[in-house]
């Protein structure tokens, strides 16, 4: 005979509750990580795309943020629907907006870009290194984005080192764009083009945005 049926009852319901809200909390958790390797591909693409301009990859990048709009349709319906989430409600919902904010701007980058090439705007060979430089932090923190959201959602006590090198790429990239903004105001690269300056102004924009989404998952792991 069971000395503790109140315990017990409580026990199994807790369990059961488990197993119903198990699943629920997975499909939050799978459509953020999904997100974060949409903007991982899209930036490789959009490296891909610098080094050689394209329309099949600037229509590559524009399917990858279509599915991105999409993926944040099913996160803002499930947490609708939801009961409990995995972490808090807002702050399901200020990640998913900022990974598809990430996503229109590399969209939104190639469009300008490749309209600026259409009005007759070239290149140059302005400021290579550090534009290289800046390129390569961005491409190197958005490789990070799925481990660092993989470890926030399901390794908290790995999340903290991983967003810690996810900051030290941004500001490696911030860094970087800052001397080559210095070289443009000292006027030691007039041979740059319009085109090129665009996409550096694009590329910190990108970076802004990754700090924005380190700082937020930072906090969501300081308060979990």
């Amino acid at each position: 005979m069971d000395r503790h049926p109140a315990s017990s009852r409580l026990s199994r319901a807790l369990s059961s509750l488990r197993e119903i809200l198990g699943p629920r909390d997975q499909v939050f958790q799978n459509l953020l990580l999904e997100q974060a390797h949409l903007a991982e591909q899209a930036m490789d693409l959009l490296f891909r795309y610098l080094q050689q301009p394209s329309q099949e990859l600037a229509q590559a990048i524009g399917a990858l943020e279509e599915r991105g709009d999409s993926i944040l349709s099913d996160i803002q319906r499930a947490l609708r629907e939801a009961l409990v989430t995995p972490l808090g409600g807002s702050d399901i919902n200020y990640l998913g907006n900022a990974l598809d904010d990430l996503l229109d701007q590399f969209e939104d980058m190639v469009t300008e870009d490749l309209a600026l090439e259409a009005a007759g705007v070239g290149e140059s060979s302005y400021a290579d290194r550090r534009f290289g430089e800046v390129l390569d932090a961005l491409h190197g923190a958005c490789s990070l984005l799925p481990e660092a959201m993989e470890a926030l959602l399901r390794r908290p006590a790995d999340a903290e080192a991983t967003i810690a090198q996810l900051r030290a790429r941004y500001q490696d990239g911030k860094r970087a764009y800052s001397m080559a903004y210095a070289a443009i105001m000292a006027g030691r690269d007039d041979e740059g083009s319009a085109r090129t300056k665009n996409r550096l102004r694009w590329l910190r924009q990108h970076l802004r945005r990754i700090e924005k989404l380190a700082n937020a998952m930072a906090g969501i792991l300081a308060n979990s």
